[in-house]
């Protein structure tokens, strides 16, 4: 069963049980670390909930947070550090507001462009995802390609646009395919 399950069966087993909560509602990452007594999990998934203009080389700042198991990301810089290295997922979408002619979106790790997005016409969507290599530290976030300016749709009830990502599993640089002394920067799928 997944972590996700896990957490809502807890949640709604402790509602049952004890009753609807009270006071203020904990978050999903201390009822996950309450009941599991572990940190292991490191998930983030966050959503823009306004329109914005992302103009040349700005990092999206995403304001909703669903989750932020481990506390990678920060919602004030729009950054995710990873606070263990591994083997990660990301993915991200956008909408494009109808003011616009172009969207493009690039997902980065430190300086380098992992993959990009883009959206060619008003009201276009679009979304991309990427397994790769994280060290302890290193940070990825989405940003607006250089020389981009475009406004990315979003509100409270249709969230569009989203930065989403989890640890796949834990490991060192030198146990990873994107080990310097591989000779490979990405990960290869596929028989070698």
């Amino acid at each position: 069963m997944s972590p996700f399950i896990n957490v809502l069966s807890v949640v709604l087993a402790a509602c049952l049980v004890n009753g609807a909560p009270t006071g203020p509602s904990p978050t999903v990452s201390q009822i996950y670390n309450d009941h599991h007594g572990d940190k292991h999990v490191v998930a983030f998934a966050v959503g823009l909930t306004h329109t914005t203009t992302g103009n040349s080389g700005e990092t999206v700042r995403y304001d909703k947070i669903f989750t932020n198991l481990g506390g990678g990301y920060d919602q004030n810089t729009g950054v995710f550090t990873a606070p263990k290295s591994g083997i990660y997922k990301f993915e991200f979408h956008a909408y494009d507001a109808n003011t616009d002619n172009a969207m493009w979106l690039e997902l980065v790790k430190n300086t380098e462009l992992l993959v990009s997005l883009a959206g060619f016409n008003s009201h276009s969507s679009a979304g991309n995802s990427v397994i790769v290599f994280a060290g302890k530290g290193e940070r990825v976030f989405v940003q607006v390609r250089q020389a981009q300016s475009f406004t990315l749709f979003g509100q409270k009830n249709q969230v569009y646009g989203t930065f989403v990502g989890h640890l796949i599993g834990e490991m060192d640089m030198a146990q990873s395919d994107s080990s310097p002394s591989s000779g490979n920067n990405h990960f290869f799928f596929g028989p070698h």
